[in-house]
């Protein structure tokens, strides 16, 4: 692929427009482009009672009925009038001393109220179909439905926005959809997301998952360029010259639940190729917000936040909402932070004491005060609500340049919405120093924009690698002296060592995108009939056994057996593509060739752990 000449690449996609979807945790949003003009990249604007942005918060309404009722800041306002309405008789001075007279309204607790929702796909080796979640007030609900609401709504939102910059009619079927993940999160969660688009009404020949820290990297090779000459600019020009001379770079992208690292260089064929597989983990903004959540604990009590949340929600939410735009400050000054008189009296209430004379009696007694209904938080304390945060990603950093194929890398791009955080990018360039960091001028859209022009362009990412070991359990010739006794059977009348992995690929392995594997079995049935076969994943490059503590069955693959006259066993050969986003599979008989049905289940109930509802 041509560098100097981005304007003649053409998109390669089929239809009129490529729309991406960013579910993120904490924000959400969308952007589109038109194949003519693909990288002229069109983001939503959503619209708060202070201020425009390019996401809405991952926030859903829902009736009594489970039927919608609003998303984003919508939800947000509406949930904060749905819980309290202030009484006609209460006091409008600010300073009154008296607990607030409110008015619940009786059917605030019937609606339903998510956020914060996504990193439940984190816990990979427990979910399934039906796994669920519950809202603030407790009530579970099938995630995969909460799920599919929110890409419904955006997809259809998304396609009304479209609607307004043309003067033809664009339906659905003129758009290529693609929807982001990160990089960390394994393929039943991949899985789950494409389950829960569809579900939500995109076709499965229109989707395309892309991969956050790929994504944010696609678009910083093709992005309009704009220079700025500050110390934390975005140097364009920087970043295409490393991309010429064929450099490593590190993608850390920062959202607000997870953190992934990895790294990329311009491959031979101009296309891009993974150095190694992603890491990371659940290190993203949410860490901060929960250090604070035991921050105030320690001033009202264990479990204060949850009275409070309960008596007095439009006051929870408030304060979280005036806390999430503190966290973008550099940390160095002294935080100003609104309490709620709610939450003031509440501790009254509990501690029979006022948050300053607590406060004086506590280890943060000369780094926070408290006054005129303000917390006063000293640069000291501020950032110690980040250092979860900051230690995970900064041990992430560490231990990509400590592998050989790194030595030599000196380039870090920060992405994603944490990644705005004044207080992240010190912390790591003083960590850092040798290193050169290129920062977007809106590092939270990256993503959401590369993930438009993969869509466009979705070969960008040529060469990836391996982050699992993944293969078929068999039934090879037991090795006496080799393998233990305990896993002798007779099959046959032969000895054979049963629930042995065979590995299809394995975790570091460099592979090309839609690189091929088969697999030839013959099976022990003769007739029409359906053969499942397991299919495992491990962490290690070589691991023994199925049953080893760091493999798992990720899924089976089911194969339809024709009915079709024969002497002996059907041969059967499964092929497992690998190389892009997803999973894939086929399947034929040896001999004539002919192809079978099969099809992949990652997500069923019965072959996995059950577990308490996730909040």
């Amino acid at each position: 692929m041509a560098r100097k000449n981005v304007e003649d690449i053409k998109s390669k996609s089929a239809r009129m427009l490529v729309a991406a979807i960013d579910f993120g945790t904490t924000y959400s949003g969308y952007a589109f482009s038109f194949k003519h003009e693909w990288r002229k990249v069109q983001v939503q604007a959503c619209f708060s009672d202070a201020f425009v942005s390019s996401k809405a918060p991952t926030a859903l309404l829902l009736n009594p009925d489970k039927s919608f009722c609003a998303f984003g800041y919508g939800a947000e306002n509406t949930f904060k009038d749905m819980t309290t309405e202030e009484d006609s008789d209460t006091d409008s001075d600010s300073d009154s001393e008296e607990e607030p007279k409110t008015k619940p309204k009786k059917n605030w607790k019937e609606h339903y109220y998510f956020r914060r929702f996504k990193m439940l796909l984190h816990k990979d080796e427990t979910l399934h179909r039906d796994s669920e979640i519950t809202d603030i007030n407790d009530k579970p609900m099938r995630a995969m439905d909460v799920f599919s609401i929110c890409i419904k709504h955006l997809k259809d939102s998304m396609l009304i926005e479209m609607n307004k910059r043309v003067v033809s009619s664009i339906k659905e079927d003129d758009v290529d959809f693609v929807l982001t993940v990160p990089a960390i999160w394994g393929d039943a969660a991949k899985m789950f997301m494409r389950e829960a688009a569809v579900k939500a009404g995109i076709s499965t020949d229109q989707l395309t998952l892309a991969l956050e820290p790929e994504a944010a990297s696609i678009y910083c090779q093709f992005c309009q360029p704009r220079v700025q000459e500050d110390d934390t600019a975005y140097l364009y020009d920087a970043f295409r010259q490393l991309v010429k001379e064929k450099r490593k770079y590190m993608v850390v992208d920062l959202g607000g639940g997870t953190g992934d690292v990895t790294v990329h260089k311009q491959a031979e064929d101009g296309f891009l190729e993974e150095i190694i597989p992603a890491t990371g983990g659940p290190i993203g903004g949410t860490t901060v917000d929960r250090a604070f959540e035991i921050f105030l604990e320690t001033i009202g009590g264990k479990g204060i936040l949850r009275t409070f949340s309960t008596q007095y929600m439009e006051d929870f939410l408030l304060l979280f909402t005036e806390f999430e735009a503190k966290k973008r400050d550099g940390g160095d000054k002294r935080v100003g932070i609104t309490v709620p008189l709610a939450f003031e009296m509440l501790v009254k209430k509990i501690c029979k004491k006022n948050i300053a004379t607590i406060l004086k009696n506590s280890e943060y007694k000369d780094n926070v005060t408290y006054k005129n209904k303000k917390l006063f938080v000293q640069p000291s304390v501020f950032q110690s609500f980040f250092r979860e945060a900051k230690e995970g990603v900064i041990k992430c950093v560490e231990e990509i340049l400590k592998e050989e194929s790194c030595v030599d890398l000196t380039d870090i791009i920060m992405v994603g919405g944490f990644s705005e955080s004044k207080l992240i990018q010190k912390s790591l360039k003083e960590k850092f120093p040798s290193h050169q960091f290129i920062i977007p001028d809106d590092p939270g859209l990256a993503v959401l924009k590369g993930a438009v022009y993969f869509g466009h362009l979705p070969n960008a990412i040529s060469k990836r690698v391996c982050r699992y070991t993944y293969g078929v359990q068999i039934c090879r010739k037991f090795m006496p002296g080799k393998d233990p006794e305990s896993r002798k059977i007779m099959l046959g009348g032969v000895d054979r060592c049963m629930g042995v992995l065979h590995p299809i690929i394995r975790r570091g392995d460099r592979i090309e995108a839609g690189l091929e594997r088969p697999h030839a079995f013959q099976t022990l049935q003769h007739k029409e009939g359906k053969f499942n076969c397991g299919f495992y994943v491990s962490d290690k490059r070589d691991p023994k056994f199925v049953d080893d503590k760091d493999c798992r069955l990720l899924g089976t693959l089911t194969v339809e057996i024709p009915n079709t006259k024969r002497d002996h066993p059907p041969e059967i050969e499964e092929t497992f593509i690998f190389g892009e986003t997803e999973l894939t599979f086929r399947a034929k008989l040896l001999g004539s060739g002919q192809p079978i049905e099969c099809s992949f289940d990652m997500l069923d109930n019965s072959k996995l752990p059950q577990k308490k509802p996730d909040k």
